[in-house]
């Protein structure tokens, strides 16, 4: 083909449809028209030629299979424009293996710009450490969202490093809310997965606590069990978040990696759903629990939080299960929750009971409140009936603050 024809060609791209006019001539590219594009057009910063130029590279290595790519004559290109033309090569193992080989310790430009549109390949975590590497880690979870997705195995250790890496990375800002859903996903994941060192679990979880917030089944898991399993670390939270009423701490100084870090410790105890002892197959280890409470009310004593970690405790124990003998609620549980000294736990209660209920609609009838009073009296006669006298008044208040709200609702009529 004559010179003039490729630049007429060039100039109908630009008008015209690049991409399908790229992929036509590569099918029936040559030597000429190899050494009049490549590498003078590798780099050019019109968007309509350089997706030409993609799809000719791509056309004629469909056509004339690897050995076109590795006998093509390279030695007048710089590294730039090697990593280029290795960029416009399909993401997987062939081009890795030549990108080590051309361009050795300069290899980065490739690893900074490639596309990475996922295929199968079974070296795909080398790929994922070198975007790791190069400062893509949210582009490495892109990559591990579709392995996800096309069920292929995956390598916890790297997802794992992704996900830690991908926190800080300079990456462009829209690509971490691009890559809300493969994180998510990939979280949930790695929550099923039984080989993943739970310490790891805890601090991917931790990252991106303010993500696990219940929306797409997705929730701090192995957070949630190391509240309920160790009072030290929930003591730890509190002891972020609020202030001691024995110690003067001032917080005019704190760094916002600190608030940042309350933040999510009192989100974290908002959204927090295991009681204390809670078992895998749903039942209570009740000794585990009174010495999980014990232990907690030695620590917060101390440290000046006991009142704040009690009404703490009240709400989450809303969400304890059953007694074996029948009744509604762990006897142990109600009975911590009736002891003399425990009014601040039962006032948590009755504000977890109320805090629960989430948005709702308003009925001007009232009825779904005087279903509600009508639950909590039944279990509130229940729980007295068991001898937990001062939790029963507790349950009989909020029974009583249902009937009010459902008057009012009445009155708007």
């Amino acid at each position: 083909m004559e010179v003039g024809g490729i630049e007429s060609i060039l100039q109908l791209a630009q008008a015209l449809e690049s991409e399908t006019i790229g992929c036509a001539l590569g099918h029936v590219g040559e030597g000429e028209i190899d050494s009049f594009l490549l590498p003078t057009y590798l780099e050019s910063e019109n968007s309509k030629l350089s997706l030409f130029i993609f799809r000719y590279i791509l056309s004629r290595l469909e056509t004339n299979g690897w050995s076109w790519v590795d006998e093509l004559d390279k030695s007048e290109w710089n590294s730039r424009q090697v990593s280029q033309f290795l960029s416009y090569l399909p993401f997987t193992s062939e081009t890795w293996n030549r990108v080590t080989e051309w361009l050795g310790d300069e290899q980065g430009e490739y690893w900074r710009k490639t596309n990475t549109n996922y295929r199968s390949d079974s070296n795909s975590n080398h790929a994922i450490e070198k975007l790791i590497e190069y400062g893509r880690p949210l582009a490495a979870i892109g990559y591990l969202g579709m392995m996800r997705y096309q069920k292929q195995s995956i390598n916890v250790d790297t997802c794992v490093k992704a996900l830690l890496v991908a926190v800080t990375s300079s990456e462009p800002s829209y690509l971490v809310n691009n890559s809300y859903h493969n994180i998510v996903e990939l979280i949930k994941m790695l929550q099923k997965n039984p080989v993943i060192e739970r310490e790891d679990l805890f601090r991917v979880e931790w990252a991106y606590l303010s993500w696990l917030d219940g929306r797409h089944g997705a929730n701090p898991k192995e957070i949630e069990n190391r509240l309920a399993s160790s009072p030290e670390f929930f003591c730890e939270l509190i002891r972020l978040i609020y202030r001691s009423k024995k110690f003067e701490v001032t917080n005019d100084n704190q760094s916002e990696q600190t608030k940042t870090i309350a933040t999510n410790a009192w989100q974290l105890l908002q959204q927090w759903h295991t009681t204390p002892g809670m078992q895998a197959n749903g039942s209570l280890d009740d000794a585990h629990f009174s010495n999980w409470l014990q232990h907690v009310k030695e620590i917060c004593e101390e440290s000046g939080h006991l009142e704040v970690a009690l009404i703490q405790i009240g709400g989450v124990l809303i969400h304890c299960p059953p007694d074996t003998s029948g009744l509604w609620i762990d006897h142990t549980v109600a009975k911590a929750l009736n002891a003399k000294d425990s009014e601040k736990m039962r006032r948590g209660f009755e504000t977890g009971i109320y805090n629960s209920r989430g948005v709702y609609s308003v009925d001007p009838t009232g009825k779904p409140e005087r279903k509600l009073a009508e639950q909590y009296r039944q279990k509130a006669e229940a729980v007295e009936n068991a001898g937990y006298h001062r939790f029963a008044e507790t349950l009989r208040s909020i029974s009583d603050q249902y009937i009010r709200d459902g008057e009012s609702h009445r009155d708007w009529i």
